[in-house]
Order: structure tokens, then C-alpha cells, then sequence
């Protein structure tokens, strides 16, 4: 799908050296609608007896934002002055060198499972995922009701995977019991 300067999409933003992280501030005071996926993990903390839960991004470098590019690319210009950024913030798919666009409702469904904090996710390539075998589903009921995505059996349990094909990336939830599966095929 093409899209032009005014439609507001999901873009993909890339920057280097832990950069996109410090991208967030600029976006909330520009009121631009944003995605940093995270999760958390235990980690030891020299000094402490207990492992302390820490938040690590999921994509280290990559952001997804919903604008317009017409308003995105004059606060990306003032982004890249102030953290001394000199490369593209868009990313580009590597053979067409166009913008990466995520689809709203592959977006949505992704920020339904990958924002959801506590429950236990996995995060896989789409070549851990046999993505074309798997039955698309609707959730139900609980965290996820009305998340669309995959359902399969990843690491012996029966999960809801979502993809975000144009990257290459999924996400597993943690075990689902099939009465909040509803089959859509």
C-alpha cells in the first residue's frame, strides 16, 4: 500500500547506541503516539540480596510511532539536532529502501501483547514460527480478549502469536486454555 505525507501510519524509527530511548520525551511533548516495547527480567544487583526486576527494551533500536510524516519529519529534524544524530531516523526495508509501515491492526494487536507488562511473553523470529501452520484465532477472554493473532504449540505450551511481518518479528503470549480461543477460519 503507498501511502503519502499526510496519512497517519505506524512508522518504524531506528537509532543507534540506546539513542531511540531517549527519543521518548521529545515525542510525549509533541503529543505523537508511540510504542517502546519492553519486558522485565531479574537481575542481580551487586550489594542487594534480592534480584532486582528490571525493564530492558525488547527491540533495542527500534521505535514505532503513529503520525503523519508531514508532522513527523520536522520533530525528527529537531530529535536528530539534539541528540547529535546523523543518520535516517525511518527504517528502510533493505531491498526496496522504502519506509517500513506496520499495518494498524498488526500494530495494535502487537501493542495488546507486547504492552500487556505482566503477563510472560516470548519474543521470537518469524523463523522460529511456523507462521503458515498455525490457525488464525480470536481471544475472548482475559488479558488479550479480542487480540487477533496465530495459535500454535511453541516450547510444548499453546500460545497466540502475533507478527509484525514487514520486520520479521512475533510474539508469543504465555498459555492460553482453548475455551478463550475462538477460530476464525
Amino acid at each position: 500500500m503507498i501511502y503519502d505525507n499526510n496519512s497517519i501510519v505506524w512508522y518504524v524509527l531506528f537509532a543507534a547506541n540506546g539513542k531511540i530511548a531517549k527519543m521518548k520525551p521529545y515525542l510525549d511533548a509533541a503529543n505523537i503516539e508511540h510504542f517502546f516495547p519492553t519486558f522485565y527480567k531479574e537481575k542481580k544487583v551487586s550489594g542487594q540480596k534480592q534480584p532486582k526486576r528490571m525493564q530492558y527494551p525488547i527491540l533495542g533500536n527500534l521505535l514505532f510511532v503513529k503520525s503523519s510524516k508531514a508532522e513527523l519529519d520536522p520533530i525528527l529534524k529537531r530529535i536528530k539536532l539534539q541528540l547529535n544524530i546523523t543518520s535516517d531516523l525511518y527504517y528502510r526495508d533493505l531491498g526496496s529502501r522504502q519506509l517500513i509501515v506496520v499495518p494498524d491492526d498488526q500494530m495494535l494487536n502487537f501493542i495488546a501483547v507486547a504492552g500487556s507488562g505482566e503477563e510472560q511473553i516470548i519474543y521470537l523470529s518469524n523463523e522460529e514460527v511456523r507462521i503458515r501452520k498455525g490457525t488464525k484465532v480470536r481471544i475472548t477472554g482475559g488479558a488479550f480478549a479480542g487480540v487477533e493473532g496465530v495459535f500454535m504449540r511453541i516450547k510444548g505450551d499453546k500460545r497466540l502469536v502475533v507478527s509484525l511481518h514487514s520486520l520479521g518479528f512475533s510474539v508469543a503470549t504465555a498459555y492460553l486454555p482453548s475455551r478463550l480461543v475462538l477460530p476464525l477460519e
